[in-house]
């Protein structure tokens, strides 16, 4: 699949438009509800520390690391810590995150359909909310396996954000209506230009499933493919969550792991 495309006759470059997106965001977004909220952080320590074996410290590695939110839980854990992003504006963030907590991970401005690392380089590949946007999600995943040492494991974090079924599709509608009464989540409509001219160069935009995922993994070559639906998670996030988010939003994350045989 090419990098680029033709959108109302405009060439247009996806990954140009994906990093200079997630640039402009950098100065807010939020990997969480609250961020770095030291209680969410609790949450998903507590799903990766059953998930892993304990008293091992692991390479890890976080591809489209953000504001470093994962890196730095893993950090926090007592592992040694990569981390890797498109977006410049997104790295500084996370220097700034990590400098913040006192922590030390190291940081490189990268592909993750394309990894400047060398095979068998990592116990553990993890990432949160990346396969949607990605080009070459397959590609991706492979590049991740490759980086692996055998035995060692990949975590994938998202969530059904765009499910296209009518019901689903209503909801967010409503619940983007509510939001923008109330003078909130400014950042959509700024999404949308962004978005809406590469969406479909996006294989998993819309289609974005444990189901998909799963079969991803499986075709990848990834072995012992499991389905964890963060329960304690999405119950946290409620609980913090706005009126009309509660309401009207219906998207559920998950994480799916599989392992390099």
């Amino acid at each position: 699949m090419p990098y680029s495309l033709s959108y109302g006759g405009v060439f247009i470059d996806c990954k140009e438009v994906i990093a200079n997106y997630w640039n402009f965001r950098s100065s807010t977004y939020k990997n969480g509800i609250n961020g770095f909220d030291e209680e969410e952080r609790a949450v998903w320590k507590q799903i990766f520390e059953n998930s892993l074996a304990s008293g091992k410290r692991l390479k890890v590695l976080d591809v489209g690391t953000g504001t470093g939110f994962l890196a730095l839980l893993f950090a926090e854990m007592g592992h040694e810590v990569s981390g890797i992003d498109l977006s410049e504006g997104m790295l500084e963030k996370a220097r700034h995150n990590a400098d913040n907590m006192g922590l030390e991970i190291s940081l490189f401005h990268g592909d993750a359909e394309n990894l400047p690392f060398e095979d068998c380089s990592f116990d553990l590949v993890v990432n949160k909310y990346l396969l949607w946007t990605l080009q070459e999600p397959a590609s991706a995943v492979r590049e991740w396996k490759r980086v692996l040492k055998p035995g060692g494991m990949i975590f994938a974090i998202d969530g059904n954000w765009f499910d296209p079924r009518p019901d689903r599709y209503i909801k967010r509608m409503l619940y983007g209506l509510a939001e923008r009464f109330a003078k909130k989540n400014q950042y959509n409509l700024i999404f949308k230009k962004s978005y809406d001219p590469i969406r479909n160069s996006l294989p998993l935009y819309e289609k974005i499933s444990p189901k998909n995922i799963s079969f991803l993994f499986s075709e990848t070559g990834l072995m012992n493919t499991e389905i964890s639906p963060l329960l304690e998670v999405q119950k946290f996030q409620r609980n913090r969550h706005s009126f009309s988010r509660r309401i009207f939003e219906n998207n559920s994350i998950f994480l799916i792991s599989g392992q390099k045989n």
